[in-house]
């Protein structure tokens, strides 16, 4: 990669990072583009150049951390053997990696654009990617024999809900009841899916 280029993919990443981190911290509507470009130290032109709108950054900054999320996990689930095991694995995965005020962020997000605008929707199919690749986890669980043969996309849903709504509990509870939390919500719920009782 010549300098330009390898400058221009710094810059990018630098309005991506400074963007996440300060969506998170004061929320979608109250950062504005004059916040990132001072975060960042670029130029309102070099962020106009990489992004037409902070509607769009919202966009790829959301995709891009949802990718990443789930190839983190990928990797660590890869040598967990049982799909039952995977789901425990994930509730301490969530815990750790759940970005509650992102979330929040893609709530205001959504408010703002719409949900039927044309970025609405690219938002909503980014989400429903995470969705997606969740399905695959629980149709392996039903493939194996692990749960009962439902609708895997419904199912898949039904858990990313439940997990988050739990993370609503970051608030009153430390990382390690958070865990606890999660774990205990996890076999309530593989009591319901399950074919056989879990361990």
């Amino acid at each position: 990669m010549n300098k330009r280029l390898y400058d221009a993919a710094q810059t990018r990443k630098k309005l991506i990072d400074s963007a996440m981190a300060l969506f998170a911290q004061k929320g979608y509507a109250a950062t504005s583009i004059d916040d990132i470009c001072a975060h960042s130290y670029c130029s309102k032109g070099s962020l106009y150049y990489h992004f037409h709108s902070k509607e769009q950054l919202f966009l790829e900054l959301a995709e891009q951390a949802f990718k990443e999320s789930w190839n983190v996990w990928n990797e660590l689930s890869a040598p967990i053997p049982s799909v039952r095991d995977k789901l425990y694995a994930y509730a301490d995965y969530f815990v750790d990696h759940h970005n509650k005020p992102l979330n929040k962020a893609g709530e205001e997000f959504i408010a703002k654009v719409g949900p039927q605008s044309e970025i609405g929707m690219k938002f909503f199919a980014i989400v429903m990617g995470v969705v997606d690749d969740f399905e695959k986890l629980v149709a392996e669980g039903i493939a194996s024999g692990e749960f009962k043969n439902e609708n895997s996309k419904e199912l898949a849903f039904m858990i990313l809900s439940y997990y988050s709504g739990l993370s609503d509990s970051r608030s009153f509870l430390d990382r390690e009841g958070m865990k606890s939390l999660f774990r205990k919500a996890t076999t309530l719920l593989l009591e319901g899916i399950s074919l056989t009782s879990p361990t």
